[in-house]
């Protein structure tokens, strides 16, 4: 057995003072991450009802609409992908920024559907997606041996972005107003965010004179096969051809469709069990609190263990979550399911975001992230169907959860098999060619 060693935290020193650039790569992916709040539906929630009620909406209309803007941000993605490939990470997050700045501010325009539609659009499309896909392909880019505590720590930038952003909206609608408050996030986005990253982001190691982890190899040999190990990827066209690649894929829409069915019907789901509705938010407190400690965990396991590993047990731990919510009458079924579905999400996320650069290289990793990320929100997108079908045809929300329960089974098998494929080489570049 490997020998276990504690878990070593860089310093916040460290971070911003290590000759090695990709310390200061992680906060600005960080930074990207947390400030793609106001196109969370977390960040957003708080504008729901003063929008609705100020407009003059239903509440099915403003649903509907917030529905067909993810479904197009669904599409960007995958279309943005490819654009991280050729121009990197660097261009795509500053106009990420730009873009979900143009959406809140269009949101703080708005007076009828037409703007509603397209602010969703653009604050989904490049908050919810664009700025989270380039935080997660600038990072294995800087990051090979430490990857997993890299990603360990960007994760906790969606736990602190989930536990501040909707206060912090909330707080300015009551002061400013729900326009105002927009106004507010338009400008953090496109005066402040979108010049850090176009001043201070690098897109790979290689392009400053440095190496992955910061780590310069010893000899020649080693420098050219560094050097070579950047230019290491498969296309998605030829991913598309392997096992491993759909198994990922297949398994990335599992927790993206369930998590986000369960979350959107919790209440409804609990007070039909008979309990009351504070415990329902009860959960997702300690969904947060489960994820936590998760999140900090998996980074040094996935640095010292096949990935699938841990890409399992978050299918585990989601398909035991939704066995605890099936047999909940109380508060300790509840809580149970609650730190489940947080433990779940936690190793799924950081195992994800693991495996992809680790089966698949980092040359073309935009286009393959781009395309996993774009399936995961269709997921979301569909995940309250199965519930609100269930629900009316059958009276109830149980046949959904039992049914759905063959996901994770199913994924959890795909995913034990989807070991790694083998790698092309390389093409050498031609003689007397300069490679920067």
């Amino acid at each position: 057995m490997p020998r276990i060693t504690p878990i070593n935290l860089p310093s916040l020193r460290h971070l911003t003072r290590s000759g090695f650039s990709g310390w200061r790569m992680l906060l600005l992916a960080w930074l990207a991450v947390f400030f793609s709040g106001p196109g969370q539906t977390y960040g957003t929630s708080a504008f729901v009802d003063p929008m609705i009620e100020e407009l003059g909406m239903s509440r099915s209309l403003f649903s509907t609409l917030y529905s067909v803007g993810t479904l197009a941000s669904a599409a960007a993605l995958m279309v943005m992908g490819r654009q991280i490939d050729r121009r990197g990470s660097r261009v795509v997050m500053a106009l990420a920024a730009g873009g979900l700045a143009v959406g809140t501010m269009v949101l703080g325009l708005a007076t009828g559907p037409a703007l509603v539609l397209l602010g969703f659009a653009l604050t989904r499309a490049c908050g919810q997606g664009l700025l989270g896909l380039s935080a997660r392909t600038l990072i294995p880019q800087w990051f090979v041996r430490q990857r997993g505590r890299a990603f360990s720590l960007l994760g906790l930038a969606s736990t602190f972005s989930l536990a501040l952003v909707p206060p912090v909206h909330e707080r300015l609608i009551s002061w400013l107003g729900w326009r105002a408050a927009w106004f507010v996030d338009a400008a953090i986005l496109a005066l402040v965010l979108m010049p850090i990253f176009l001043v201070f982001v690098r897109n790979r190691p290689e392009d400053v004179g440095q190496f992955p982890d910061g780590e310069r190899p010893i000899g020649e040999e080693a420098i050219a096969a560094a050097g070579a190990d950047a230019e290491r990827g498969m296309t998605l066209q030829q991913a598309f051809r392997t096992f491993p690649f759909w198994g990922l894929v297949g398994a990335s829409v599992v927790p993206s469709l369930v998590v986000t069915g369960l979350a959107f019907n919790q209440v409804a789901i609990f007070t039909d069990k008979g309990m009351p509705s504070s415990l329902a938010a009860t959960t997702f407190t300690v969904e947060s609190l489960a994820a936590l400690p998760t999140t900090l965990a998996i980074g040094w396991v996935v640095d010292r263990y096949p990935v699938r590993y841990v890409l399992v047990a978050g299918q585990i731990a989601l398909g035991l979550a939704m066995v605890a919510l099936l047999l909940s009458d109380g508060v300790v079924l509840a809580l149970t399911y609650a730190a489940l579905r947080g433990m779940s999400g936690a190793l799924w996320m950081i195992g994800a975001d693991v495996a992809w650069p680790a089966y698949y290289g980092r040359k073309h990793l935009g286009s393959i992230r781009g395309f996993g990320f774009g399936v995961g929100v269709l997921g979301s997108a569909l995940g309250p169907l199965p519930f609100g079908i269930a629900y009316d045809t059958l009276g109830g929300y149980t046949p959904a959860i039992v049914a759905l329960l063959v996901l994770p089974v199913a994924a959890t098998i795909a995913v034990w098999f989807a070991k790694p494929p083998a790698l092309p080489e390389p093409v050498p570049a031609p003689q007397g060619s300069v490679t920067v």
